[in-house]
């Protein structure tokens, strides 16, 4: 019995010495098979493959990279523009690449983009990430050098754009809003762009003007007490903790903010599809209201003096419309209606009483004496027929003595 099992064991041990030779035989013929393994009828970026190894295609495509990235891409933006882009934008993966080839074809390569590298060539530039990725990545993935938007031209156009003269704070604020795409549906709001609210109220009226002029819904703003110096009646916009701008977009298509630099200036453009109609904004029914002069009396004054303790200031108010113009006429949309009131003029006078004028001694007037020398009829004075007079008899105390021989 025992020998029975040796021999069982030998034989078990015999069986296995013949089988694994035979098995590491077979996955080497089959490992071998596939390394010699020719494609058949099969191009990967334009480069012909066919009855080629793996390792041998792997090499020819290797090369013609080496070749493609010695020059640079060549953009033609959507208005004509021509930019170079640097080929360190692309990466290639040959082996995944090679791995989806199954049978007979065309393969493109298998392409990734750096979109961190990409940003710095699409700065200034009417375009978006997303805008030039995919036609970037088609173009590279067959070795193709030029890359033309031209498919995208009918779809992104600049409908709406605005100029501002920035501060250091706006200039940030634009800066990180250029590239921002609304999809239908998502919401733009102000407040994300930046933490300084002055700044973000400022640019709020150049992007309430912007938005208004297109068909996408203003879901919040908020506006001042008071209209701020240099901010045109009608696109007030405040943000501060409690308030911010959003708008939403309505339409069913896509839409992007760029934002280029002029000098010391930034423009601001809304691309995307041409909405139907022409829209505008307009600010009509202006009014403006006086206002009053109130006057207040306060003992802290000397007497009668005044100050003007505040500056008065006219109200105003206007209605914004948003205009559609088609071939039928107009149509006109209320977005708001601002009104500020007015700010009187406050005079403080003194309430204290003037002082009674001092008591004044009356004045005698004098004059000189008279010289009993003057002679008012002085002969060196010319008569002027005002001293005239008519002589008189002389008059006597006794009556006269008739004279002799007078007749009785």
């Amino acid at each position: 019995m025992k020998r029975y099992g040796m021999h069982l064991f030998i034989l078990a041990g015999l069986v296995l010495l013949v089988s694994l030779p035979t098995i590491g035989l077979v996955n080497y013929l089959d490992a071998s098979a596939k390394t010699t393994a020719t494609y058949k009828e099969t191009t990967v970026a334009g480069i012909d493959v066919s009855g080629m190894t793996k390792e041998e295609a792997i090499v020819r495509i290797d090369n013609a990279i080496k070749d493609f990235n010695n020059t640079p891409f060549t953009v033609t933006l959507v208005d004509g523009t021509v930019i170079e882009v640097g080929k360190d934008v692309v990466s290639f993966n040959v082996d995944a690449t090679l791995k989806a080839v199954t049978e007979s074809g065309t393969y493109p390569l298998v392409t990734k983009v750096d979109e961190e590298r990409l940003t710095p060539y699409l700065e200034n530039q009417p375009v978006t990430l997303s805008m030039v990725t995919p036609p970037l990545v088609e173009a590279a993935s067959n070795l193709n050098s030029d890359v033309v938007l031209e498919m995208m031209a009918t779809e992104s156009e600049v409908v709406a754009s605005i100029t501002v003269s920035p501060t250091p704070a706006m200039r940030s604020a634009l800066e990180r809003m250029n590239g921002f795409e609304m999809k239908a549906g998502d919401i733009f709001s102000l407040k994300a762009f930046g933490e300084d609210f002055e700044a973000l109220s400022t640019l709020g009226s150049s992007m309430y003007q912007l938005f208004a002029a297109t068909p996408f819904q203003i879901l919040e703003r908020v506006q001042h007490e008071t209209l701020p110096t240099g901010i045109e009646l009608g696109y007030d916009v405040k943000v501060d903790e409690r308030s911010n701008f959003a708008v939403q977009n309505t339409e069913q298509t896509p839409y992007a903010l760029i934002v280029i630099e002029e000098g010391n200036a930034m423009t601001v453009q809304l691309l995307g599809k041409v909405f139907v109609g022409a829209y505008e904004s307009r600010v009509e029914d202006v009014t403006s209201v006086p206002y009053q002069n109130i006057v207040r009396f306060s003992p802290s004054l000397t007497a009668g003096s005044s100050s003007v303790t505040q500056s008065g200031q006219t109200g105003e108010s206007g209605k914004l419309y948003r205009v559609l113009i088609t071939d039928t006429g107009e149509s006109l949309e209320l977005l708001g209606f601002d009104f500020y009131e007015p700010i009187p003029e406050i005079v403080t006078k003194s309430s204290v009483p003037l002082p009674p004028p001092e008591p004044v001694e009356p004045v005698i007037p004098t004059f000189p004496d008279e010289s009993l020398e003057d002679d008012p009829f002085d002969d060196d004075v010319e008569d002027d027929g005002l001293n005239e007079f008519e002589e008189q008899p002389p008059v006597y105390d006794q009556d006269p003595v008739p004279s002799e021989g007078a007749v009785g």
